[in-house]
């Protein structure tokens, strides 16, 4: 996860979910289907320098590596490419670095062909071998956030100096979708650990000057591949405090922000400023781990989530800004959210018996870790704290400090608030739910990771559709999130700001994003 902006919290791509990944043996769509970076930039001293906070999710610990689970994910998306990229709001992978691509007909070997017109910040032409190196790299290492989704590739063979040749441990359909992984960035070979402070790419920025607990600065690269930038650079503030990122933006010290319904309230009327509100697949919601008590009981996970009311949570915090969710990250409109998502309503006398079946007759004490780091979790954590009582659960909310949490109390301690970007359904299933860095809840269900087996590997697309549904049902009935909505993204930004594109952090192409060189 990352967090963006002046609530430091998870963006991702807003518009609709992902579409069905390729079957068999496909091509790649056309490069016109790719999200259109700027061909044209204005001149470059009419171009103006970009501000935003990226927050401090890891109290310092952020670096330029991809798959650290404390990545610096705010300039790796302006430093470094992918193989693919989302089709403009979509999850459907289209052409980046990697120009084409096609599977055999059993779907365990994938072919890549690269781009010849790529060269590094440092002039170096980008070649198989870079991308070999790179996938080796996601694969390895305790630490890699991306070693649970690549360890599927058995090899990664270089015929030719523009021709990757994948081979995987088994049949996997989805494979494309898999590259366009926001982390999955690719690095010249032998790029570590020099990459850390060099911060050499291939994106649409250089790196010029690093301070993850300060300011960082980027530069245009104007022999980018993707066309010339359309800003002079890009300034990274490191704000990580709510109060004082909207300070900030408000200010103008900051250029564009995510906000809160009730705090873009603050700007209207305001000719210098603009607000807009993008539906998205985002949610915050609260986690149990599984693996130790007392939430390793089945019926008491199902009575903490029986007891929200998640229309009533969704209005008050969110002012109604959202969707409601069924208990699972696959958002409203992917083609593999469950069928029939339960509405999620409150059953008090329902979750009193589930707390008597788990052994708690006489009702259940806990801790619940929130944080100042994200707007909406303080607020949830106290109506979530009133729902709960009204079945004999007490909850005491603990508020730990917001640089640190996802180091700290993230994952460490038995009950915590958290917050997610958007995710196609198969990317969702296999890294929040599944091994890997990133299991948060500790779900660890044989049955569930056969369905996510079969939902890859399934020639047939009816039958990959019914086993993610039939993964998400377990989770509904026995997994350890509640995730009461999904959140609407609210974005201000200054109005001599343009062109940023109605997606998030993760799936943003900044090359088109524009700023008047003379916006104060």
């Amino acid at each position: 996860m990352t967090l963006l902006l002046a609530l430091a919290v998870i963006l991702s791509a807003c518009g609709p979910a992902a579409t069905q990944a390729p079957v068999a043996a496909t091509e790649a769509p056309a490069a016109t289907d790719a999200p259109a970076p700027a061909t044209e930039a204005p001149a470059a001293e009419t171009r103006g320098v970009l501000k935003y906070n990226a927050g401090l999710d890891y109290g310092g610990k952020e670096n330029l590596d991809f798959t650290d689970p404390a990545r610096f994910y705010p300039l790796i998306a302006l430093l470094f490419d992918r193989l693919t990229e989302p089709t403009g709001n979509t999850m459907a992978p289209a052409p980046s670095l990697a120009e084409s691509w096609e599977a055999n007909d059993k779907g365990d070997v994938w072919t890549f062909h690269l781009r010849k017109d790529v060269k590094f910040h440092d002039g170096k032409p980008l070649t198989s071998a870079d991308v070999a190196y790179s996938v080796n790299h996601w694969k390895s290492g305790e630490k890699s956030v991306l070693a649970s989704t690549f360890g599927a590739v058995d090899t990664v063979e270089t015929p030719d100096d523009y021709t990757v040749v994948f081979k995987l441990t088994a049949p996997n359909f989805e494979f494309p979708q898999l590259t366009m992984d926001y982390r999955a960035r690719i690095v010249q070979k032998d790029a570590f650990p020099g990459v850390l402070t060099s911060g050499i790419g291939s994106g649409p920025f250089k790196l010029e000057k690093l301070d993850v607990q300060g300011v960082t600065n980027v530069v245009a690269n104007d022999d980018y591949w993707g066309g010339k930038p359309g800003l002079a650079g890009i300034e990274i503030y490191t704000i990580a405090d709510v109060q004082a990122s909207l300070q900030a933006l408000q200010s103008g010290q900051i250029d564009f922000g995510q906000v809160t319904l009730a705090e873009s309230k603050l700007f209207d009327g305001n000719a210098d400023y603009v607000v807009t509100q993008i539906p998205s697949g985002n949610w915050s919601g609260f986690v149990m781990r599984t693996d130790i008590e007392p939430f390793n009981k089945a019926a008491l996970r199902q009575a903490m989530r029986m007891v929200v009311d998640r229309q009533a949570m969704m209005d008050l915090v969110l002012g109604g800004a959202g969707t409601i969710s069924c208990d699972t990250a696959v958002m409203p409109g992917d083609p593999y959210q469950l069928a029939d998502c339960p509405d999620g309503g409150q059953d008090i006398e329902g979750a009193k018996a589930k707390l008597a079946e788990a052994g708690y007759p006489n009702g259940f004490e806990i801790d619940l870790y929130t944080s100042d780091m994200v707007a909406e979790w303080n607020q949830m954590a106290e109506i979530y704290q009133q729902q709960a009582s009204l079945a004999g659960i007490k909850v005491n909310l603990v508020t730990a400090p917001a640089a640190g949490f996802y180091t700290d109390t993230w994952m460490v301690k038995p009950f915590v608030m958290t917050n997610w970007n958007e995710r196609s359904a198969v990317q969702a299933l296999n890294e929040i739910y599944r091994g890997g860095s990133w299991n948060e809840t500790y779900w660890n269900v044989p049955d569930f990771d056969a369905l996510l087996d079969k939902g890859a590997s399934d020639p047939n697309a009816d039958a990959r559709k019914q086993a993610y549904m039939d993964a998400q049902q377990m989770l509904h009935e026995e997994g350890g999130a509640i995730i009461p909505f999904f959140v609407n993204v609210i974005r201000v930004r200054k109005a001599c700001v343009n062109n940023i594109p109605d997606m998030g952090l993760m799936y943003m192409v900044w090359t088109g994003i524009t700023k008047d060189a003379d916006c104060k």
